[in-house]
């Protein structure tokens, strides 16, 4: 929904995960405030998914990758003046079909969808959307949100996870034992 829930996070941990098994590409399509540069500890200004787009040229897009095992990384690129439209643009869609043919899973990490339209356009060619939230962060409201484009079909086949539990009394189990009464009239 909004910057902060762990969007990046979560996507990196699950491309991870799932690389030990299968052979997965990390997309950072979040081409307004990219994150997974931080992560990983590399800079911004490396090649990316808005570079090879703007070329046209796919072939070249192998030495753009950051490679982990069977992990491989492309990050968001240089930030461009118009990510809505490379997003929703032919190149973007073909580039994907290219990958689909390469990996058996393509983990995209998106923009927040409540702020920008671009995970809207990136859901169409989605498998699943996993909607991310964040325990005492993300704003309750959010739960309609979700709703919402469940009905509308704008996110496709939504997951939500529930992000950062452990810090929150309002979430999760408590153990514990307790006794009394209670009179009423």
């Amino acid at each position: 929904s909004i910057k902060g829930e762990g969007k990046t996070l979560v996507s990196s941990n699950i491309a991870s995960l799932l690389s030990s098994t299968q052979k997965v590409i990390l997309l950072g399509a979040d081409l307004r405030n990219p994150q997974i540069h931080k992560i990983l500890n590399v800079d911004r200004s490396t090649n990316g998914l808005t570079d090879i787009l703007y070329k046209g040229d796919f072939t070249s897009y192998k030495d753009s990758l950051l490679k982990y095992d069977n992990l491989d990384i492309l990050l968001s690129g240089t930030i461009p003046p118009n990510p809505g439209e490379i997003l929703s643009s032919n190149l973007f869609k073909e580039f994907l079909s290219l990958l689909e043919k390469k990996y058996d899973y393509i983990i995209i990490d998106s923009a927040p969808c409540l702020l920008v339209s671009d995970t809207f356009e990136i859901s169409k060619y989605a498998d699943f959307t996993m909607y991310i939230a964040r325990a005492n962060y993300s704003p309750n409201s959010i739960v309609q949100y979700i709703n919402d484009c469940f009905k509308q079909e704008k996110l496709k086949n939504i997951k939500v996870v529930l992000n950062s539990i452990g810090n929150s009394t309002k979430y999760g189990y408590k153990y514990g034992y307790q006794y009394g009464y209670k009179y009423g009239y």
